[in-house]
């Protein structure tokens, strides 16, 4: 089967790659009057023999980009995410009817686009800013930056399932609360959406 969904985000969404090697989109930000902070900020923090770009890449997770350099939501990264709602919610083991957790990605076969737009009335061409975080350990200390767009924004999707592995009434369940387990950096706070529409395209 073929669903048609759109999704809109109710929480900020985090960029999940790592910026090592992503200098152009790294001299981007910086080049930008409203992120020279970010430069600035990473400076600060280098380590003796770094330049404050290779602290920067170390440090900060960006989004993923389409030809255009446009973020967007890898097709693969909400895959991940209704693989992992199914496996959440399914146990075959106590119930019989429920699909088995290792049959669930091959249930769900394909994301269209690979690249996934991100529209907040239109395509979204940059992130709306950077977040930056203290992580706290048992033995260390470390900083951590993420690209965000923010809470409100929307994405079309189109999700290729396999009926003889997930019934309709499975993937439907799965559908509706994927946008619970999240996408991106943070899930278990950021990249939470809700389904507004779906629809069988076949």
């Amino acid at each position: 089967m073929i669903y048609k969904i759109k999704g809109k985000f109710f929480t900020d969404f985090y960029g999940s790659a790592p910026a090592v090697g992503a200098e152009g989109i790294l001299k981007k930000w910086c080049e930008d009057k409203t992120n020279a902070w970010l430069l600035s900020w990473a400076d600060q923090i280098k380590k003796k023999g770094q330049n404050a770009m290779e602290a920067l890449e170390q440090i900060l997770s960006v989004f993923h980009r389409d030809e255009n350099n446009n973020p967007i939501l890898g097709a693969w990264m909400l895959r991940k995410c209704l693989i992992v709602t199914g496996q959440t919610m399914f146990n075959a083991q106590k119930d019989k009817s429920h699909p088995k957790k290792n049959s669930i990605p091959m249930g769900i076969n394909l994301i269209d686009p690979i690249h996934i737009n991100v529209f907040n009335g239109k395509k979204i061409s940059a992130p709306d800013n950077v977040k930056t975080y203290t992580v706290s350990l048992v033995n260390r200390s470390f900083f951590k930056a993420y690209e965000v767009i923010k809470s409100g924004t929307t994405f079309e999707a189109q999700i290729h399932s396999d009926e003889e592995i997930l019934s309709k009434e499975h993937m439907d369940m799965i559908i509706n609360k994927c946008g619970l387990i999240g996408v991106g950096a943070f899930r278990e706070r950021f990249g939470k959406f809700t389904i507004e529409k779906k629809e069988v395209l076949q």
